[in-house]
Formats: structure tokens, sequence, C-alpha cells
């Protein structure tokens, strides 16, 4: 007969699967739960004089003399150690660091991190205008179902205006191959409207109303349509669907977090028949 199996893999499908299966065995979570991190901390803050130029055309607008900058980044990362290979922690590593501060992989982490704080300073003394620029990021790993680990990054951003920026990116990994898990892998595009529906469903449900209007009488999605987000993370018990400020809501409403349980999005997901004895 033929059965069918969740298909959360990325490169490598049909290992992931292999390796899903060991996992729930009684013994499964030993060597997954068990991954070593190592959390890199580094900052670079200072305050300096401002030159104004002779034909500063916006000279008049400032009120004081000083500049200041203030960025740190703190992240973790994998480091080998019971059962997880060298290998596979170097993969999740570099594409955390390629995919979040956006520096070539091949970079060890501590190296990445030094580069990126130093662009980010290059740019601001290139950038004569900007008075006061905060760049904070950190990074953790969470355990979530069986042999993914979800990667939480959190940067706040502030360069002038009426308040800062805080942006939250979650990736997904698997942790015996070092894949990422994208949206793809785990929901085919054909399915993205019936999940929208859930998604907007379980949006109602939480806020206390049953209609569309409802939603925009209370400010969700009154001018913006609602989507999948690549935000999300395979937590152990549901799918945690992560909409950034501005992304479904006004900027006073912070982010908003749609949790939706595998039995219900079992239909919509990615599987693999087999055939089998």
């Amino acid at each position: 007969m033929k059965s069918k199996r969740h298909l959360f893999g990325g490169i490598q499908p049909y290992l992931f699967i292999t390796m899903l299966l060991l996992a729930t065995s009684c013994d499964s979570n030993k060597k997954w739960n068990d991954i070593e991190f190592y959390e890199v901390n580094k900052s670079e803050q200072f305050t300096e004089d401002y030159e104004y130029d002779d034909d500063d055309e916006f000279a008049d607008f400032h009120d004081d003399s000083e500049r200041e900058f203030d960025v740190s980044v703190d992240m973790q990362f994998m480091q080998s150690g019971n059962g997880i290979s060298e290998e596979v922690c170097q993969r999740i590593n570099a594409q955390l660091i390629d995919k979040l501060l956006n520096q070539s992989g091949e970079q060890v982490a501590d190296d990445a991190v030094e580069k990126y704080i130093k662009e980010m300073e290059n740019q601001f003394r290139k950038d004569k205008l900007v008075r006061e620029y905060v760049d904070h990021l950190e990074g953790t790993a969470e355990y979530g179902f069986e042999n993914v680990i979800n990667y939480r990054l959190t940067q706040t951003v502030f360069a002038g205006g009426a308040h800062p920026s805080t942006t939250t990116t979650i990736l997904r990994f698997n942790a015996m191959t070092g894949d990422f898990i994208s949206l793809d892998n785990v929901f085919p595009s054909a399915n993205h409207d019936a999940l929208i529906d859930l998604l907007t469903a379980k949006l109602m449900k939480d806020n206390g109303v049953d209609s569309m209007e409802g939603l925009h009488e209370i400010g969700y999605l009154e001018f913006m349509d609602m989507f999948v987000t690549p935000n999300f993370a395979l937590r152990k018990d549901s799918i945690e669907f992560y909409y950034n400020e501005y992304d479904i809501a006004p900027y006073a409403y912070g982010p908003s977090t749609i949790c939706l349980d595998y039995a219900t999005v079992e239909p919509l997901m990615n599987t693999l028949s087999e055939d089998s004895e």
C-alpha cells in the first residue's frame, strides 16, 4: 500500500525523512537537543564631532555638533559536539552569516560580525546627514519540531525619524543535514491561497471577530492583503507565522503572531508518497 509522510526536507528530502523517522523513537531528543552553541557578542559605540562644511545647506537645521554611532551584534552560532558533525555546524553557520549579516559564509563568525560592524561604521562616516545611527542585532537558536532548529534574529535600527524600526527574521534548518528549510519546502505555492484562508480565520478568532470587516474595524489588513509570510517557525506543537510591524497592522500594534497546529495545516503541507508492502 502507499503511505504519505510529511516532507520538511530541503536539498535531501529522502534523507531528511529517514532522519525524521529515527527522531520519533524513544531516544530521539538526546542527539539534537544537546546541540551546543557559542555566542559572538561584539559592539562599537562612539560619539564624534560634526564638522560643518561652508556650503552645508542643512547646517541651519542642526541643533548640536555631535554624531552618535551605536552598533552591536549578539548572535548564537552552532558548534560541533554530541553527535552533530562539524560539517553540519559549518553549513548552518555559513547560511546565518550569508542570510542575516550579508557577509561571505566562508568567514568564521567572529570575523563576519566584525566586518559587518565595520561596514556599518564606514557607511555612517560617509553619510554626514545621519546624526544618530543605532543598529542592534540579537540572534538566538530555538529547538522546534523534530530535527528542526528555528533561528530568530531581531534587529532594531534607528537612523533618525519618529521611532526605531524592529524587524524579526526567522530561519529554519534541518539539524541533521544543515539544509535550509524554505516556505516552499513545507507548503507548495499552489496551497498558499488555502493557507491564507486559515491564517485569516485564525486572526479573526484570536481577535474575537468573525469577518474581514471586523478585522478592518480593529485595524488589521486595512491597507494590505493577508499573505503567507516566509517568517515562520516549526515549533514542536504548531507552526508560528510571524508578521513584523506594518505587515498586517499599523506600527502601534507591533508584530503579530498567528499559530496553526499541525493537524489543521496537514492537508496543505508537502507530502511524499512511497510504495510499501
